[in-house]
């Protein structure tokens, strides 16, 4: 794995993941329009932040699996470790909006 692929994979992951956070920010303190009172987009997005986090950390595991070479395979592993954490936190952030 050559030191741009690594960074490429790691923007697959930090992409995705920064625009799914960045939709569930809220700014708006009101209601919102037509009083409905509810809103589905925390809920889906937390699930779409879920479900990339973790499809992309099989990805990387798959991946180092698949590398004969050492080097390459320590850094899919080190990617597979950051998908992890990534998904650990993201549900601890947003495991709440799960349900």
């Amino acid at each position: 794995m050559r030191r741009w692929s690594f960074w490429l994979w790691l923007a697959a992951l930090a992409v995705p993941v920064s625009v799914l956070i960045s939709l569930q920010i809220d700014l708006s303190a009101g209601p919102s329009i037509g009083g409905g009172g509810y809103d589905l987009g925390p809920f889906i997005y937390s699930w779409l932040l879920m479900l990339t986090t973790g499809t992309w950390t099989v990805c990387t595991f798959i991946a180092a699996l698949a590398y004969r070479d050492k080097e390459a395979r320590k850094k899919a592993l080190i990617l597979t470790a950051i998908g992890c954490l990534t998904f650990l936190i993201a549900l601890q952030v947003y495991g709440r909006k799960l349900s």
